[in-house]
């Protein structure tokens, strides 16, 4: 005993319905996760960019506090040579102290230096992070096109079979 094929039918028409509502939901559902997904890359981007403003400004400001310290540095060495009896305008106290700066100059210049590959680093950063955000939403947007013909096809499909299960029974049964 089988079922009739008007039963069929509907069980058949409700079948793809099902299947076709499921793959529009599974759709929306992957879209909305990428779409989720490239919104933290895009908060990341900005998050990576303003570090690396951050590192900047932190580079800057040790550049210039490691260059008052030479200054500072510099001056009480000319202080403790003035006070030695030592003439400090001429021969090795000047070179002395000039040497002492220049290696202050260095050190701050390498203090900026790392600073600048710091904040180079967040920029490539937040450049992959925009790009991956870019990327997410692209898919998100597929991933919602995908659902839609997916339960598109699905109808279309069980529609076919139903279609075709019912001129099977009416070349069968005839009437």
């Amino acid at each position: 005993m089988g079922f009739d094929p008007v039963s069929l039918a509907v069980v058949g028409t409700a079948g793809a319905l099902v299947k076709g509502a499921g793959d529009l939901e599974a759709g929306q559902a992957k879209s909305a996760a990428d779409a989720y997904q490239a919104q933290v890359a895009a908060n990341n981007a900005k998050i990576a960019q303003q570090d690396a403003r951050f590192d900047i400004q932190a580079g800057e400001t040790a550049g210039f506090n490691r260059g008052m310290k030479t200054r500072a540095a510099v001056g009480q060495e000319k202080a403790a040579q003035g006070a030695s009896g030592i003439d400090v305008n001429t021969g090795s106290a000047v070179a002395t102290r000039s040497g002492e700066a220049e290696v202050g100059m260095l050190d701050a210049l390498t203090i900026r230096s790392n600073a600048a590959k710091q904040a180079y680093a967040k920029e490539v950063e937040a450049t992959s992070d925009t790009a991956q955000g870019q990327l997410l939403q692209t898919e998100s947007q597929q991933d919602l096109e995908a659902g839609e013909f997916g339960a598109a096809g699905d109808l279309l499909s069980g529609a076919t079979t139903v279609g075709g299960n019912w001129a099977k029974y009416k070349t069968q049964f005839g009437s």
